[in-house]
């Protein structure tokens, strides 16, 4: 197809067309059908499936999936729910009291089901609780698909294939529109061909930086981003009455805010970000901005440090991190014994949030119990060396043979205490998404110290220590107990040092000495 044609079918999926209820139709003509992971797993397995759960928003492409897979679904005889949230809570109710049956062996029927989470989830909960923990427990004739946790950036192959399919056209075309002021300098010829050719790995860390920040992008969010860079939702005739250009370059999309979808790709702005030359002279703001957005964007440079020209703190080592924990098994690593530069930064920054002034690698825990009236106050040194780990957060260690989910790459990882709890493995876990993450190495480098010595309750660093130090005594090494001479004269001032139990993942122990300080 030539130019014009491919902006009449890019302008479709800009946000003035997401309405449309044949827009699947309409992309079903357009000829353009990548195959994804999804598709592939459940044609692959689908001789011994009895039950499918696609989960996620609208637009991450459960109905178009379901309808790809029409052929095989009818073939196998599945019972085909196309979109769970819309039926009727009668019918809600049969189809999991449906699904409960198959689960105990007790039905032979086989069914797929398109949901939002959390309707299904609370609509399971109502009728059948006990179903949810089998489901989520896995089995192979089981499979929840959910497209929530889906990178679409992750796979570069695959993005880059779905890009380059979805922009391609006829280069040596010609629109034919004789009268056209632009002809023989269309921008949209332009930005197809750079974006194509220059611009592809710029986009799919974009895209990777939003899931990196807790962001999630659909499928027709995707595909609305690409034909915004190239059209700027604007057709044919509406561009021939524009007097410039140059603001239409692909790499300039984020100038769009208007648009909801496109706020979570505008905040990242590589506008915005520190430059790394400082020498730098320009000749005007626009020119500093342009120049920003298109380095970003055509930059001959690795991907590493292309993370680090989006507006966006601390995401290189972000990424760096969480590449260390989900690249190889065994998928967790001693807090001890990592040498990876991020994850000893961010100890540090616990540190430093959890005492005041300290700048070891110790913690330490304010816990006062509450039957006090403020004349004592109990504090526990966590030593550096108890048995915490840096963990995958898909990764079950309590089930360590049974591998990892197949949720793919996270955007999370665990902070974990490991303990024997009789003989079955336990751990108390604190969530490292990146807003944590980023305000702990703010912490770590002094951008930002809560000098009381007590975190911020949003993070919950305090409240997974004291789990811990509730879940198993010998967690801590050292409780303090203070008194205030002002209030209770008769006592003074001691400590106690506690064994620390053997180290369960890494076979290693540390002993300490019981201690009484010197009456003052």
């Amino acid at each position: 197809m030539d130019v014009k044609e491919k902006v009449f079918q890019l302008i479709k999926y800009c946000g003035g067309y997401e309405g449309h209820s044949f827009m699947m139709d309409e992309r079903n003509e357009d000829g353009f059908n990548i195959v994804l992971p999804q598709e592939k797993e459940i044609r692959e397995k689908i001789s011994g499936l009895k039950f499918i759960l696609l989960t996620g928003e609208a637009g991450d492409g459960k109905t178009r999936l379901l309808r790809n897979l029409e052929d095989v679904l009818k073939k196998h005889e599945f019972q085909v729910c196309m979109d769970f949230s819309a039926i009727k809570d009668n019918d809600k109710k049969d189809i999991i009291e449906k699904i409960q049956e198959l689960e105990k062996g007790k039905s032979e029927g086989k069914y797929i089901v398109a949901a939002n989470i959390g309707i299904f989830t609370k609509m399971v909960l109502r009728y059948c609780p006990e179903l949810l923990e089998k489901l989520k427990a896995g089995r192979d004739d089981m499979l929840i698909v959910n497209f929530e946790r889906r990178n679409l950036a992750a796979d570069k192959d695959l993005f880059q294939d779905v890009a380059a399919s979805f922009l391609a056209f006829d280069r040596n075309s010609d629109c034919g529109e004789i009268d056209c002021p632009w002809r023989g300098n269309c921008v949209y010829k332009k930005n197809l061909i750079d974006l194509t050719d220059k611009g592809m790995e710029g986009l799919r860390i974009l895209c990777d930086a939003v899931y990196l920040t807790g962001g999630h992008i659909t499928f027709r969010e995707l595909l609305s981003l690409i034909s915004y860079m190239v059209t700027f939702g604007q057709s044919c005739e509406m561009r021939k009455k524009e007097q410039e250009q140059d603001k239409f370059r692909y790499y300039q999309i984020f100038d769009i805010e208007d648009d909801p979808r496109m706020q979570k790709f505008c905040s990242l702005d590589p506008a915005k970000a520190r430059t790394r030359n400082a020498n730098r002279q320009y000749a005007s703001r626009e020119e500093c901005i342009i120049e920003k957005r298109r380095n970003f964007f055509e930059k001959e440079i690795d991907a590493e440090e292309r993370y680090t020209l989006l507006y966006a703190d601390y995401l290189t080592e972000f990424h760096s991190a969480l590449k260390m924990i989900n690249s190889k098994p065994p998928y967790f690593f001693s807090t001890m014994d990592t040498s990876n530069e991020n994850l000893v930064k961010l100890k540090l920054g616990l540190s430093k949030i959890t005492r005041a002034g300290n700048t070891n690698l110790k913690m330490t825990v304010a816990d006062t119990p509450s039957i006090f009236d403020g004349s004592i106050q109990t504090e526990f040194d966590i030593s550096s060396d108890i048995e915490t780990i840096w963990k995958r957060y898909d990764l079950d260690l309590r089930n360590r043979n049974n591998g990892i989910s197949a949720a793919g790459q996270e955007n999370r990882f665990f902070l974990c205490y490991v303990y024997l709890e009789g003989e079955e493995l336990q751990e108390k876990s604190m969530l490292i998404d990146y807003p944590l993450f980023r305000f702990l190495l703010m912490a770590a480098d002094d951008y930002y110290m809560n000098r009381n010595g007590i975190s911020i309750e949003e993070y919950a660093v305090n409240t997974f220590y004291r789990k811990v130090l509730h879940s198993m005594p010998d967690a801590y090494r050292k409780a303090h107990i203070r008194f205030d001479e002002t209030k209770r004269k008769d006592f003074i001032n001691f400590s106690l040092e506690l064994k620390q139990q053997n180290s369960i993942l890494f076979e290693s122990s540390t002993k300490v000495m019981i201690e009484k300080e010197a009456e003052a």
